[in-house]
């Protein structure tokens, strides 16, 4: 499926999840197992959709659990719209162990308040690059040339501490999340695009690389094509991907 954002407007306008008719700025392409959020829907009929897809994913988790699930997701989801975000996507593929996993994907634009119409691109993702080694002198930083242009990379872990109430226990629960962004300098003014991935599954990161590598060779000014074959060795979705 193709996911699309229009780069002049803020994540409360219509134009957040845009219609193919709508003069998207930027394309890319969702591969199968991705759902993509309306972020302009009302939150609680948004609630309710959580409601639903938890009880099919956890359906041995306690009425509690399934609740903590959805508003921690809502207050996810609020918060992403408020620092910005165009797009927020949720996945569930069947890696090719055959365990379920999941993972989160946004995308937010960063416009700067003002600066020349055409902006040098490359140097745009150097600089980027150099401030995440400052900022993250642990992580995997650099640079990669994707079909759009250049794009500064960074891949870190992050450690985190996950409600108890999540597993029916008093005490928070240590975990780990793997974190990728992209940013992409804009074609069409100043400015980025930020695409950051983020998933616990730290196992299956080879395979998620795959995914993610697909969906960034995707990003365009043109409306992708979409094809219904995709490689025998990609991670399966488990389901049947839906466009919001």
């Amino acid at each position: 499926m193709t996911a699309s954002i229009s780069l002049n407007t803020t994540a409360e306008s219509e134009a957040a999840a845009p219609s193919a008719t709508d003069g998207a700025d930027l394309w890319f392409t969702l591969p199968p197992g991705f759902l993509e959020f309306d972020l302009n829907e009302d939150s609680e009929a948004r609630m309710m959709k959580m409601a639903d897809a938890t009880d099919l994913l956890f359906a041995t988790a306690t009425p509690e659990q399934k609740f903590s699930l959805v508003v921690s997701g809502e207050y996810f989801l609020q918060a992403m719209v408020s620092a910005g975000a165009e797009h927020v996507s949720s996945c569930l593929l069947r890696m090719s162990d055959g365990e379920l996993s999941q993972c989160i994907l946004c995308v937010l634009v960063e416009r700067p308040m003002a600066g020349p119409e055409n902006q040098d691109r490359q140097g745009t993702a150097k600089r980027t690059a150099v401030q995440w080694r400052e900022m993250f002198p642990d992580a995997e930083v650099g640079l990669v040339m994707l079909p759009y242009g250049p794009s500064a990379l960074c891949i870190r872990d992050q450690d985190l501490l996950v409600p108890g109430a999540f597993f029916g226990l008093d005490d928070p629960v240590p975990a780990t999340v793997r974190q990728a962004q992209f940013c992409v300098p804009l074609k069409t003014g100043p400015g980025s695009a930020l695409f950051v991935f983020t998933t616990q599954d730290v196992e299956h990161w080879t395979e998620y690389l795959n995914v993610l590598s697909g969906i960034m060779k995707s990003v365009s000014v043109d409306e992708p094509v979409e094809e219904n074959t995709r490689p025998t060795d990609s991670p399966r979705a488990e389901g049947t991907a839906k466009q919001a």
